[in-house]
Order: structure tokens, then C-alpha cells, then sequence
């Protein structure tokens, strides 16, 4: 008998690709794969018919001690064979030797999890899978990678059923990630980490093909009411040859507004020509920091404020729209160059300005430099352990909640420094949210009151569950 797969997600309201695509191949192999959202009386309710259950976390840094919490509690009262996938494992595989733990895969786990799966499944040993530290007994068997595939257009596409009815978002739009890999290394990015795990291997891009792409697109529009779709990756617009095929046909064969992610010093009149051509409705550009030593010092984003101002005056001349990121709380900065930052975003004149503080996780430069966070968990992620003792903490969390909003409001910067000092955090996050739902459902994308509804709902059931901390639920 096949074991069941059964993943359990925090939040389950986003799509995440990783999990779809590993579900689409164990599911073409027969494997039973669920979803379930992670919290101890929902997986429980699912482990009481004894199948026999793969417990899969995908984890990232800020949920892992939840995650690690969870799988203990229910390992006192079921067996079930537990793993940990995705970058916190990753930059840390050691966290195998945890109570509860099984195993952790390390980089990519499409082809590994299968292994895994089948080996488990017929009942042979699982301690030597490339890509799997399992520990057996006591002992942990640490295996090599495998090569990255070059091929990407060898996986299924993701399974998109396994979410649905879950997700609180509409089956009018969907996120498609057509290439992995970065030619990048910023200090705060996990492409530090693959660089340093898979050695030179991931310096390169790899991309599925233009007809695999469009495939994947045209499946869901023929299951949905697709009208939009997001391009979820750093470097979409690379390789150039690419982007020229995918403009013709993507016109061609799909004709529908889309998302995606752009850097400033990649931008030409010809890109963002492309761009335009093809449909593209709105990018994100990494904006980062106006502070020049900052950005490429600290950050290691190698870019000048000229290329970044050129880039969104090129992006926002053809008419498209203008979502920016940046950075705040940077070790050798200040409140001071923070709102320069926001200078700056009103100066590119962006539709959607995202400030974000400073989270150097595990498997980053900026983490290996020292630049540590003294606590990183769902609700409570503390990383202020390397700014100077004068950086005001609570003036940095009110900016990043107001960021978004004086952006889109440039005259209240010269109340900036007063707005920041007042103790109305409560405020200042409902404004945040508002101001994200608004955007994203009405600048970022095409017009959508439906999306921005469902987004208020979705914080609000967010901001509910941030009241609660502990992965167990009183036993039934």
C-alpha cells in the first residue's frame, strides 16, 4: 500500500508551487497526497484512519519552531514518518537531530520526496536518498546532492486541485514560476545559500521553455475564469532570447494581463518594449535602499540610484505599473536614511511602495557576517540584535506600517519624523493593510473589488490566528 503524503501549511490561503509540483509527481506515481492546515487538531482529525502518513512541513525560518512544536505534540499520539523541506532545512539540515524529526531534504525535493515516497512505500531503506539527511536510531546519514536538472520542463505541472476550495483567493488569477536560479547574491537572499550548497551549480538560470510555460497557462484556463496571472520569480526577464520568444507567443496564444518581477540594472528601452508588447501589466523592481553604501555594501546589490530612477522612469513611461520593495532597518542606517528611501520611492513615482524591516534568516551572507536574528518565530520574528543602540525600534515598525501609505500620499512625508513618534501602532497596521489590499487588488493588478474583499478577509483571519500561538488545540 502507498503511503499517504500528507503536508501540513500554516495559513493555508496561499498557493505554494513547491508543494503542488512534488504533489503532481507523487501523484502520477499514485501516491496519496493531502493538504491539511497545520495546527494539532486539524491534522490529527486526518491521522485517525492509521494510514500510513509521510508528514511533510515546507518551512521557512520564521515557522519552524512552530513546525518543530506541532510535530512533536502529535508524534506523542501517531506514527508517522516526519519531514522537513525548504530553506530553513536547508540552511540548516542540522536541525534533523531535533526530537520528532526524520529527516530534512536539502535544496531542491521534487525528485527526492518521490524517492523517498516509493522507498517507504515498498519498504526499503530510505538513510541513503541523495538530496535526505535521515536519521535512524539515533544516527544521522548525511547524503550528497544530486545534480540540478537542467530540464525543467520534465515536471508535471503543478497540482492546483490540492488547494483549491482551501485558498481564499479567486480562480481568476495564478502564479506561474518559469525559470530557478540567479546570477545574483544579495546579502539577504537564500540564493546565497543554493550558491553555497550547490556549489557554482546555481549560478546559472535555467528556464523551462516558452511552449511548456503557455502550456501550463492554457490548462488553467481551461478549468477557469482566468484573467490575470503573476510571474513569480526573481529573473523573468532573463535570458533576453527568452523573453523575445515568450513576448510573441504569450501575445499571441494567451493575451492576458500579467505580473512579474524585474531588476533595474536589467532594464532597457527594449525590455520593457517587450514587456509591454507581450501584455504586461504591472513588475516589481527591488528598490532596496537610497543609500548608495547601503545597497552595495551591505546588501551587495550592485545597482546606482541613476539605474534605479532610469528604470522606473522607462517601466512607467510605457504605461506600466510600478511596484517597488525596500529595505529598512539596515545595519548602518538609520531613520533618517530610511525616509530617503521613501524619498525615493516617490521620486520613481511607484504605484505601490512596500517597505519591509531587515530579517537576516539562516542562509544568508548577511546571517554568515554576523548580522543575526535573536528570534525568529510565526508572530514574533526579532532580528534588531545588530542596529545600533540610537535606532529608534519603534519608529522603524511604525514606518514600515506607514510606508506604503505616505507613498501614496508623497505630502505626508514632511510629517514623516511625527507621524513615526506617535504611539498608534494598532492604527498604523490597519492602515498598512488596507493600503496593501488596495494596491494589490487595484493598482498591481487590473481593477478588482472582488480580490480586494477577499484580501481584507484573509488579513483579518490572519491578524485572528496571530492572537494564538500554540500549534495544539484542546484535544476533542
Amino acid at each position: 500500500m502507498n503511503n499517504r503524503i500528507l503536508f501540513a501549511v500554516k495559513n493555508a490561503t496561499d498557493e505554494f508551487i513547491g508543494i503542488m509540483t512534488i504533489s503532481s509527481l507523487l501523484k502520477q506515481r499514485g501516491f496519496r497526497v493531502e493538504l491539511v492546515e497545520a495546527e494539532y487538531g486539524q491534522v490529527t482529525k486526518r491521522l485517525k484512519d492509521t494510514v500510513p502518513t509521510i508528514l511533510a512541513f515546507t518551512t521557512p525560518s520564521e515557522l519552524v519552531h512552530y513546525y518543530l512544536r506541532l510535530n512533536k505534540e502529535i508524534r506523542k499520539d501517531f506514527k508517522v514518518f516526519s519531514v522537513f523541506g525548504g530553506p530553513h532545512p536547508t540552511a540548516v539540515p542540522e536541525m534533523v537531530g531535533e526530537e520528532g524529526v526524520d529527516g530534512v531534504c536539502i535544496g531542491e525535493g521534487e525528485f527526492p520526496m518521490l524517492e523517498l515516497a516509493q522507498n517507504l512505500s515498498l519498504g526499503n531503506p530510505v538513510k541513503n536518498i541523495r538530496n535526505w539527511w535521515i536519521k535512524e536510531d539515533g544516527r544521522v546519514f548525511k547524503n550528497p546532492l544530486r545534480p540540478l536538472s537542467d530540464n525543467l520542463d520534465e515536471l508535471p505541472f503543478p497540482d492546483r486541485e490540492l488547494f483549491r476550495g482551501r485558498s481564499l483567493l479567486n480562480r481568476e488569477k495564478m502564479s506561474v514560476i518559469s525559470g530557478r536560479g540567479c546570477l545574483y547574491n544579495c546579502g539577504y537572499c537564500f540564493n546565497y545559500l543554493s550558491r553555497h550548497v550547490y556549489k557554482e551549480e546555481n549560478v546559472r538560470i535555467r528556464k523551462r521553455s516558452v511552449k511548456n510555460v503557455l502550456g501550463e497557462i492554457k490548462q488553467f484556463r481551461n478549468k477557469f475564469p482566468l484573467r490575470f496571472i503573476t510571474f513569480d520569480e526573481p529573473l523573468f526577464i532573463l535570458p533576453r532570447e527568452w523573453l523575445e520568444e515568450f513576448s510573441l507567443s504569450y501575445k499571441r496564444e494567451i493575451n492576458l494581463p500579467f505580473y512579474c518581477d524585474v531588476r533595474a540594472d536589467n532594464i532597457d528601452s527594449k525590455v520593457v518594449k517587450l514587456l509591454k508588447d507581450a501584455g504586461c501589466y504591472s513588475v516589481t523592481m527591488g528598490l532596496e535602499t537610497a543609500d548608495d553604501y547601503l545597497r552595495e555594501q551591505v546588501l551587495s546589490r550592485q545597482m546606482t540610484k541613476e539605474q534605479i530612477l532610469e528604470a522606473a522612469r522607462l517601466i512607467k513611461g510605457r504605461g506600466i505599473k510600478l511596484r517597488t520593495t525596500s529595505i529598512i532597518g539596515i545595519p548602518y542606517g538609520s531613520i533618517e536614511k530610511d525616509l530617503q528611501t521613501l524619498k525615493l520611492n516617490i521620486d520613481c513615482k511607484v504605484d505601490y511602495a512596500k517597505g519591509m524591516i531587515l530579517h537576516p534568516f539562516p542562509g544568508t551572507s548577511l546571517w554568515e557576517k554576523g548580522y543575526r536574528c535573536d528570534r525568529y518565530e510565526y508572530d514574533r520574528v526579532e532580528s534588531y540584535s545588530y542596529l545600533p543602540k540610537f535606532y529608534p525600534i519603534s519608529q522603524l515598525k511604525n514606518l514600515s506600517c506607514l510606508f506604503s501609505f505616505i507613498a501614496a500620499f508623497p505630502f505626508l512625508l514632511r510629517f514623516a519624523k511625527i507621524l513615526l513618534r506617535l504611539p498608534l501602532r494598532c492604527a498604523y497596521w490597519a492602515i498598512y493593510l488596507l493600503t496593501e489590499a488596495y494596491c494589490v487588488s487595484f493598482r498591481v493588478s487590473p481593477f478588482d473589488w472582488r480580490g480586494f474583499f477577499l484580501l481584507i478577509r484573509r488579513y483579518a483571519a490572519d491578524t485572528r490566528k496571530k492572537t494564538s500561538r500554540s500549534p495544539r488545540q484542546v484535544k476533542q
